[in-house]
């Protein structure tokens, strides 16, 4: 049973068999939840594989150089430059992707093509470290090309760098959602069986991994796993609390049928109206944030797509003011609101592999143009990226 449990790490990551190696996976999940006597021996897995820990990048480990990026731009402005510094050191980087953008409206207007494309390489920048890999991607592909009608060979190899490192995030955040998810699995397997031994902590890993990588709903399913754990074991008060951190997600999501579900299950008779109450008027608070959140991300979209309809209209500075109200409007939304609805674990497992080939090819790409124009140490830290891939 542990062997089965291990077989995820030697399972080669190929585009045409990661499908059906995931289905036998399910299906090795679905045999171990069954009720069978439980097995001395047995314990839930502690932490994250060897094997997984090589690949995994912190943000807050490989933070880039903020000074250096903004020095590139060459601001005439010193207050706009020390305040996106400011928001770009203290992690506030929906505000400063909207003074970038405004950096990148004016270099339209003045027809500097250089600092566009420097302005736009560091916004997908900024864009990768919040999670958003789709902006990210946007940004990047059109630095690439302008530096491409520029002729300037370091600067598409700086494009293909961080495209580069674009596909090499989404990968790692494809095999953190994995390993949580068959974390989870397995913390319900061992308590189903009645062995509870470090499951709640496992849990609580759990529920902080998926946290960190934006996967609220897991984090949700986690609080219940761990409800679940506190029942076995008649601690109702913890029952309740996770059950109601749970519900908290959820309600943040704008899942009210869910949220409605937990509250069913909590143990009133231990709770006070006062206490009841608060917590239901915590819920109403998430759930209208969400609805506030909808709404002004329903205005962002609407407002990027006048900025595609000016811009086909060839009223580029028209279209980049829809772009920059595009982007104030969604630094208003919380985190919750972009990230609400993700795909399946396995499609976004399988769709890794393509990105873990585009890192491959773009860094290849890069690696070959710095060799060329004799940029060693940016040859040097492509090289060190490609050891990320995996």
């Amino acid at each position: 049973m542990v062997a089965m449990l291990k077989l995820r790490q030697h399972i080669p990551d190929h585009t045409f068999t990661t499908v059906p190696v995931l289905a036998v996976l399910f299906a090795i999940h679905y045999f171990l939840l069954r009720d069978e006597p439980a097995i001395d021996g047995i314990e839930l897995t502690r932490g994250a594989p060897a094997y997984y820990e090589h690949w995994q990048w912190s943000v807050e480990a490989e933070e880039f150089d903020v000074d250096a990026e903004i020095e590139r731009l060459q601001l005439e402005d010193a207050e706009r430059d020390r305040r996106i510094r400011d928001l770009l050191h203290t992690g506030q980087y929906r505000q400063a992707r909207t003074m970038l953008l405004e950096v990148a409206a004016a270099s339209v207007v003045q027809n500097d093509q250089e600092r566009l494309a420097d302005t736009l390489l560091l916004l997908g920048e900024v864009a990768i470290h919040q999670q958003e890999l789709a902006a990210a991607e946007i940004y990047l592909q059109e630095a690439l090309h302008l530096t491409i009608q520029q002729d300037n060979l370091v600067g598409t190899a700086r494009c293909y760098q961080m495209l580069g490192q674009l596909n090499i995030r989404a990968r790692e955040l494809a095999r953190r959602a994995a390993n949580t998810y068959d974390e989870l699995w397995q913390a319900r397997n061992m308590t189903s069986r009645g062995l509870y031994h470090g499951v709640g902590d496992n849990l609580q890993r759990v529920i902080k991994e998926n946290l960190e990588i934006r996967r609220y709903g897991s984090a949700a399913d986690a609080y219940e796993a761990l409800a679940s754990l506190y029942d076995k074991l008649h601690d109702n008060y913890q029952a309740r609390q996770a059950r109601i951190e749970a519900a908290m997600l959820f309600a943040s999501m704008g899942q009210m049928s869910q949220v409605r579900r937990l509250l069913n299950r909590l143990d009133r008779e231990s709770m006070t109206a006062a206490e009841m109450d608060a917590v239901e008027i915590e819920i109403q608070r998430q759930f209208e944030r969400y609805q506030q959140d909808t709404v002004q991300a329903s205005q962002a979209q609407d407002y990027q797509m006048l900025y595609h309809h000016y811009l086909r209209r060839g009223e580029v500075e028209r279209a980049w003011q829809f772009r920059i109200k595009s982007s104030e409007t969604q630094a208003r939304t919380s985190d919750r609101s972009v990230f609400q609805r993700q795909a399946d674990i396995v499609a976004v497992l399988y769709s890794s592999n393509f990105a873990r080939e585009r890192a491959r090819s773009y860094l290849e790409k890069a690696g070959s143009i710095f060799t060329e124009e004799g940029v060693f140490e940016a040859l040097e830290q492509t090289q060190e990226m490609k050891t990320l891939i995996y």
